[in-house]
Parts: structure tokens; sequence; C-alpha cells
């Protein structure tokens, strides 16, 4: 005997909206009151929460799935960033850089995030048409409150950020260098460049000559200048 009748259906709220308007309520309704509690903005141009320390801004920003239609398919997704305004200021003016770069200090979907309960959660997707939807954002912000809080407490000092992001030393090379000589801690920045020098030097053997490489056009650049500032700064301190 098939016994799908008796289970419930998921309760679906404001289903008579357009899907990315519907995702977007339920965040303000459900999500903003937990975050405007911990001092997050709502931007509304840009879909996301926000909130500055002294140095670095935390994001979350939320996005449908291109094939959403009406209360056919209502899916989304969650992205954390950390990134910093005065630290490409302060990159830009320290390495005489011609533009300032916009690229990120860390973020990750929510699939990514360590110990973040996947309850709702289907192969990187919530979806509200599948689940009650008051129950789907609960669990995000309970997520939040634990899982999401700790990724973004990695970041509320430079060296807590320092810790993080040498879990992909090569990765962050540039950011962890910079947020050491930011503190005024030279040794610590020569420790770690030639503690990881030797993935650079065997890039430069195999990609060095070639301008159109990945090293050549994203990497090779930003090494050379923090080996210049620390090689000038061992020669003072010799």
């Amino acid at each position: 005997m098939n016994f799908n009748f008796l289970k419930s259906k998921p309760k679906h709220i404001y289903s008579e909206l357009k899907p990315m308007e519907r995702i977007t309520k339920l965040f303000l309704e459900f999500t903003f009151p937990y975050f405007e509690k911990n001092e997050f903005k709502y931007l509304k141009s840009q879909q996301e929460f926000k909130k500055r320390n002294d140095f670095f801004l935390y994001s979350v920003h939320w996005y449908g799935r291109k094939y959403n239609e009406g209360n056919l398919s209502v899916e989304f997704d969650i992205v954390l960033n950390v990134t910093s305004t005065k630290y490409r200021k302060w990159e830009k003016e320290f390495y005489n850089l011609g533009e300032k770069r916009e690229r990120g200090i860390d973020g990750t979907r929510v699939d990514y995030i360590e110990n973040w309960n996947k309850e709702y959660y289907y192969s990187g997707w919530y979806d509200l048409v599948k689940d009650d939807n008051e129950k789907v954002m609960k669990r995000i912000c309970e997520n939040f409150e634990t899982s999401g809080k700790d990724f973004f407490d990695n970041f509320k000092s430079l060296d807590s950020a320092i810790n993080k992001l040498k879990k992909y030393p090569i990765a962050n090379f540039e950011s962890i260098i910079d947020f050491y000589i930011i503190q005024n801690k030279w040794s610590e920045a020569n420790m770690f460049f030639e503690e990881n020098r030797s993935w650079y030097e065997k890039k430069e053997k195999i990609e060095g000559n070639d301008p159109n490489s990945e090293y050549c056009l994203n990497r090779k650049e930003h090494f050379e200048l923090r080996r210049e500032k620390i090689k000038n700064w061992l020669q003072q301190h010799i």
C-alpha cells in the first residue's frame, strides 16, 4: 500500500513571487534579524549582508540557480566572502601597482564550510519547492550561528587571518607575506618567503619565459615585488 498521501506537503511561502524575489524576501524575513543583531547590513544592490571590522569586510551573498522557474524550481546557494579595501589600497601604494587588485582574500560556497549542516542542501543547492521554506531558513540561521560565524572569526585580526590562510600557503602567498609586513613583522615574512619560494622558482624555470602562462600573467610580478621588498629589508638589517 502506498502511504505517500499521508506525507504533509512542504510549506511554501511567497510562492506567487518570481524565484529570486522569493529567495531574497525569505532571507530578509527569516535570516536578516539574526544578521542585523550581529551588526550586518543589507545591501540591496548586491543581494547580500555585509559587516566590517577594522580591516576586513565580511559578506554573505545568495544567488538563484539559472534554470529557476515559477514554483517549479526555486533553488539557491550561499557564498561567504572576506575582502579588504584597506588591504588593496595599501598593496597598490606599497608596491606602486598600476591598478588596485580587486580579488578577494578568502571565500567559498557553504558546501565547503567546515561543519556546515547539509540538511535541506542537495548537490550544492537549497530547494524551496522540495522542502518546508521556514525550516530551510531556520537551518541556515543555525548554520551561521555555528559554522558561518567560525569562518568569519578566522579573520578577526591579521594574525588569525594568517593562520587561516596558511592552510593553502601557495594560493595565499602574497596575502600572508603582506599581512606580516603590515604589522612590521619582517622576520616572519622572510621566514615564510623562504619556506615557500621553491614553488615559484620551479614555476620560473618551467613557465617563466612564456608571457601567456598562468604564472607569468598572475603570479610572477607579485612574487618578485615581495622578494625585492624583503631583500631590501634584509640588507638594512644585516
